[in-house]
Order: C-alpha cells, then structure tokens, then sequence
C-alpha cells in the first residue's frame, strides 16, 4: 500500500514537472524570439544609420530628385489644348 502510494505521488509530481517543463519551454521561446527580433531591428538601425552617414555621391542629384512631390511636379506632361480644340 505504501509503494503505491509513492508511484502515484512520483506519478503526479512527474506530471506537474512536465507542465512546468512545457510552460518554461514556451516562454523561454517567447523571451528569445522577441530578444532576436529586437536585437536584428537594433543592428539593422545602426547599419542603416552608418551607411547613410558613409554615403559618398559621386554624382549629385539635379534638384528635382530630391523629395518625391518635386518629382511628381515635373514628370506631368503638358496638356495639348490645340488637340482638344
């Protein structure tokens, strides 16, 4: 009688290790996916960041590159009145 008592008290705590196991596991995943993920976006920022500052133009830019609504301004084509005459 005693023995089993003992199986079944071994049976039940190896069954709430294996909880504890299974609920560590999950967050410790947790934890390192989301340490990876901010970890890359931080290098990722910094090598950003260099290489702008390392940037060398070779050849500048006419001025009307250098923001997207300047661009959009020149690149209309002109209306043809004369046609819709």
């Amino acid at each position: 009688m005693i023995i089993a008592e003992a199986l079944d008290a071994l049976w039940t705590l190896a069954i709430a290790g294996g909880v504890w196991f299974l609920i560590g596991a999950a967050v410790l995943a947790l934890v390192l996916t989301i340490a990876t993920i901010t970890l890359y976006a931080a290098v990722r920022a910094s090598v950003d960041a260099v290489q702008r500052l390392a940037r060398i133009r070779r050849h500048p830019r006419p001025s009307w590159t250098r923001t997207g609504r300047t661009a959009r301004r020149y690149a209309r084509t002109r209306t043809r009145y004369d046609e819709a005459a």
